[in-house]
């Protein structure tokens, strides 16, 4: 199995979403293709959020794909036997004069260490040459292993059967790779849409036992000449179902709030923290410390809730910073008002 890990920065916040629950990101970089980013936090465990991504070929996704792109939208899943991969095949409209693209990609997945979920999507050409390179790595460790072991016919015959094995599956992949293409150039739609490559991945990770966070990121080389407002609102689109993800999974807020407190971890000592985080928590002491100025006295909203402030004089060529502080009883525990 291989898995691409993407670490392109994406540094154009798309706009009006950064105070959203679902905040996008975006990059271009001319012909290679746009780049495309959501983040979102989901009230669902990692388990099942991934599940419903990896299930393409769901009752759900199917009807969805119907309803979006009409009942001769080309969709065809294929999954690989004993394997964490699986071949997509889909559709994507655009408005004319545009011509449609078709995208076959590959799919798979591992599980992290921290329990993460990492979906891995790349063109399904990429699929093909991976059994080529497994094929030629086999044989090259085979022939350092006889190297090792001595020219023996039993060294002879394991490597011939495993061999063997393998190129079957390679077989097996070369067909695998040429029916869906014969499928591509069969459907009437597809066949004369430009072929697009997608690339990318899907990061879940849990937060809690029924929340988890979702990061999708995505690359897709549309070929051709298309207008830059037209693939930056594909875009949009594409990533939009991060969102549709989160609406489809939304639970009671209070419920998600104290789910995430009950997991949130006890700080270290200070005793316990190293020279940087130690010098951001004297930094943030010095706010309070004694400097000469008085704290005035601000006037509460609320009769629980002590105000002031005080102003820091300004840098040269800088503007004068007001420091506020505000103290009041809480009803909870330390832990729970931190995890807030």
């Amino acid at each position: 199995m291989c898995v691409w890990l993407l670490s392109h920065s994406l540094r154009l916040l798309i706009q009006g979403t950064v105070r959203e629950p679902v905040e996008f990101y975006q990059k271009n970089e001319g012909n290679a293709g746009a780049w495309g980013k959501a983040v979102a936090t989901i009230d669902a465990s990692a388990a099942r959020v991934f599940a419903d991504r990896w299930c393409q070929n769901s009752h759900e996704h199917m009807k969805n794909n119907v309803e979006k792109d009409g009942a001769d939208a080309l969709l065809k899943v294929v999954r690989m036997k004993d394997s964490h991969s699986m071949l997509l095949v889909f559709l994507l409209r655009l408005p004319r004069p545009v011509s449609n693209r078709v995208f076959a990609t590959w799919l798979t997945w591992r599980k992290e260490p921290d329990n993460s979920f990492l979906m891995a999507f790349a063109p399904m050409e990429d699929y093909d040459r991976e059994a080529e390179d497994a094929v030629e790595l086999f044989v090259a460790k085979q022939e350092e292993r006889c190297s090792l072991e001595g020219d023996t016919n039993e060294a002879y015959r394991r490597d011939a059967e495993d061999l063997k094995l393998m190129l079957q599956q390679k077989k097996a992949r070369k067909d695998r790779v040429h029916e869906l293409n014969d499928l591509i150039k069969q459907d009437p739609i597809a066949s004369k849409a430009v072929r697009g490559a997608f690339r990318g991945y899907w990061r879940i990770k849990p937060l809690a036992t029924s929340v988890c966070q979702v990061t999708f990121l995505g690359q897709a080389g549309l070929g051709g000449s298309i207008p830059s407002a037209l693939i930056n609102a594909g875009i949009k689109d594409r990533l939009g179902v991060v969102q549709t993800i989160q609406v489809k999974f939304a639970r009671n807020g209070k419920l998600v709030d104290k789910e995430m407190r009950d997991v949130f971890a006890c700080p270290p000592p200070l005793a316990e923290l190293s020279e940087e985080p130690m010098s951001v928590v004297e930094d943030c002491r010095s706010l309070e410390s004694e400097d000469g100025r008085e704290w005035e006295t601000l006037a509460s909203p609320s009769p629980f809730v002590t105000m002031w402030v005080k102003h820091a004089p300004a840098k040269e060529n800088e503007r004068s910073i007001a420091i506020g502080k505000a103290t009041a009883v809480i009803d909870c525990s330390v832990l729970e008002a931190a995890g807030e």
